[in-house]
């Protein structure tokens, strides 16, 4: 499989550059990983089936990308990734053990159509929707509360409940046993 990608914002200062060759260098990563993928560098950013934006201020959130097809329903001048989080301090590399090469990872994974693993069809548990939410515990995926994806991500609660609801098999299609130690968390 080959996806194109690009940025929507152009490198013209330090800080942008510093984002995208963290991102190139990412993905590069990635694609060592998972050899059937392949991501193309698109530097005409409307051609590009995956566009990456760092806006801070983006309705969606802070770090995000489209599942999927759902890449297709977007227009080509809107992004279809946004990597705020991704910082354009220092030298411009990337730790492999990084938080932020897990979020881009992740982010990638998103592209190629993975959802969260706590949405997995075949989870144990429920997940409230109120109530305080023990970040330890998430990690653990014995609970999840609303209010604090609301808190963290700004997501409405509708939002925020889409995206901690657990899936049907009909919606995910084939999948792979649950894994508590997945990216995809």
């Amino acid at each position: 499989m080959e996806l194109t990608f690009g940025f929507i914002e152009l490198g013209d200062n330090k800080i942008q550059s510093n984002r995208q060759n963290k991102v190139v260098a990412a993905v590069e990563r990635f694609q060592k990983k998972v050899p059937s993928v392949k991501f193309l560098l698109e530097k005409n950013v409307s051609d590009a089936t995956v566009r990456i934006t760092f806006d801070h201020k983006h309705p969606r959130g802070k770090t995000w990308s489209q599942v999927g097809m759902d890449v297709a329903r977007v227009s080509s001048n809107e992004p279809t990734m946004n990597l705020s989080e991704v910082s354009g301090l220092g030298s411009g590399e990337i730790e492999e053990d990084s938080n932020e090469h897990g979020d881009i990872a992740h982010e990638l994974l998103h592209t190629l159509g993975r959802v969260h693993e706590h949405q997995h069809p075949e989870r144990k548990f429920t997940i409230s929707i109120s109530g305080p939410c023990p970040f330890d515990l998430y990690y653990d995926m014995e609970l999840m509360v609303s209010p604090a994806v609301v808190k963290d991500t700004g997501w409405s609660e509708k939002d925020a409940s889409d995206n901690v609801r657990k899936l049907r098999p009909d919606e995910v299609g084939a999948y792979s046993p649950l894994d508590g130690a997945s990216n995809m968390m």
